[in-house]
């Protein structure tokens, strides 16, 4: 892409130039120039109170996330007066909520899936920590947990105290907080070197996984599976997913298809093709089972575009897969 090309520079060196250069020139689309923000310009020389108007930029803005965050980072760290940079911290503010619904609402998740936010580092990064710390009274508590995924992108690494010390704090709180959040804190302070929380909750699991019958013991199993996917530990993941599977096998007790498909996603994301393969052929025959009610089943979309099983879509025997979950797919129309 030809962001930061110079048309001046080149329209000079081009009356210079072989029919060679006109050629290049010629070449240049659409895409490869950079992209103008009609609407974000609109607002930014506005008054900015216009609801309307902000929203038109946002949107404008999300038409290309990689594009707009990358832009938007941009005028961030330059310059700028401050009725502008204003504009530019409520853009960053709307922009940031919008995607992380539109990423929420998709149904896919997986690891970097909110790296695009990170050119507008550390202002994106303050933005949500204060969220998650501070909560201001129009963003619900109960939503906090939803920061989470994106905190961990923007920020792979410990930003030290005081905020480390606040988040354990909240992590530790089991009278207040509810334990999604605290589980998904506890995920994020074991990526930036703090297992103590994630360690104890996993070693709970294991724990209860070996009391109670079958089906309680594969139940605590596909916790412990979830919690090692969460912690990025994909090699121990798969592992515990072929003890649920041989588990429900010998107990015949029924999994769901999300239990392999799961499983696939962290087979796959260890490198394991044959067993990640195995589980998408087991999620295909219950997804294609009219004794598996319909409110259990995937939607074909996840399998369509869902990063974690990219290398699987690869693969020759992926298409059999989709056809007996989802059956032969439509042909297109014939254009007019």
């Amino acid at each position: 892409m030809w962001r930061g090309f110079d048309a001046r520079a080149f329209a000079s060196s081009w009356l210079a130039t072989t029919t060679l250069a006109l050629c290049l020139a010629g070449a240049l689309t659409a895409q490869q120039e950079p992209r103008e923000f009609v609407a974000v310009e609109r607002w930014l020389v506005s008054e900015q109170t216009s609801r309307e108007s902000l929203d038109d930029a946002m949107k404008e803005l999300l038409l290309d996330a990689k594009a707009g965050f990358t832009w938007l980072g941009a005028e961030l760290h330059r310059e700028v007066g401050r009725d502008r940079h204003k504009g530019l911290e409520a853009l960053l503010s709307q922009a940031t909520l919008e995607f992380l619904r539109r990423q929420r609402s998709s149904g896919v998740r997986f690891a970097g899936q909110f790296d695009v936010l990170r050119p507008m580092q550390p202002e994106v990064g303050a933005f949500l920590f204060g969220l998650l710390l501070d909560t201001p009274q129009w963003y619900p508590n109960s939503h906090r947990v939803r920061l989470i995924p994106a905190l961990r992108d923007v920020q792979p690494t410990s930003p030290g105290e005081p905020i480390v010390g606040r988040i354990v704090a909240i992590a530790e709180n089991q009278e207040v907080e509810p334990e999604s959040l605290r589980t998904d804190l506890a995920c994020m302070l074991w990526q930036w070197g703090d297992k103590r929380l994630a360690q104890g909750l996993v070693d709970s699991l294991v724990r209860q996984s070996t009391e109670g019958d079958a089906e309680d013991r594969v139940r605590v199993l596909l916790q412990l599976a979830e919690l090692q996917y969460e912690l990025r530990d994909y090699r121990n993941s798969a592992a515990t997913h072929r003890s649920v599977q041989a588990m429900a096998r010998s107990a015949r007790l029924p999994l769901k298809p999300i239990d392999y498909y799961q499983s696939a996603c962290a087979h796959a994301l260890m490198g394991d093709a044959d067993r990640a393969i195995e589980s998408l052929q087991e999620c295909a025959a219950l997804q294609s089972s009219p004794n598996v009610d319909s409110s259990l089943k995937l939607d074909r979309h996840l399998f369509e575009t869902d990063p974690e099983i990219e290398s699987l879509r690869r693969d020759s025997r992926f298409g059999a897969i989709m056809t007996k979950a989802f059956g032969a797919e439509p042909a297109s129309k014939p254009r007019r």
